[in-house]
């Protein structure tokens, strides 16, 4: 991208979430609970659904939403998982009241600001 090409501006936030209670890597308890936390946004409509995956996206269980403070407010939400021994791929996705969902594969835009790809991390459980 040049300094000549055009610049759109920004007037709306895609829907995205984040894991933001685990790190990537982070070792976890096998066959224990395991708490999951984080946030959802999106551009005004409100959050309808977050849904969690234990293994790369294959399978999605809800999670808890919490309390929903306004239309550009970040809605906190959590799952309790329960991880066999060994490497597991968490994910997290939201869908907005309006119908969108995070995609699986990032869409191409100018810096990534509009960047809202399903968020993945890594974790050991032993």
């Amino acid at each position: 991208m040049s300094d000549t090409d055009p610049f759109l501006p920004i007037g709306r936030y895609n829907v995205r979430s984040f894991i933001t209670n685990l790190s990537d890597g982070a070792p976890v308890k096998a066959d224990q609970p395991l708490t999951v936390k984080g946030i959802a946004f999106d551009g005004g409509a409100g959050i309808a659904e977050v849904a969690v995956s234990s293994d790369g996206g294959q399978t999605w269980s809800p999670a808890a939403l919490g309390q929903d403070l306004g239309r550009y407010s970040f809605r906190p939400w959590s799952t309790t998982l329960r991880l066999s021994p060994g490497r597991h791929v968490l994910q997290v996705r939201a869908t907005s009241r309006s119908g969108e969902t995070q995609p699986a594969e990032a869409r191409w835009n100018p810096s990534g600001y509009m960047r809202n790809v399903i968020e993945s991390l890594n974790v050991e459980a032993a």
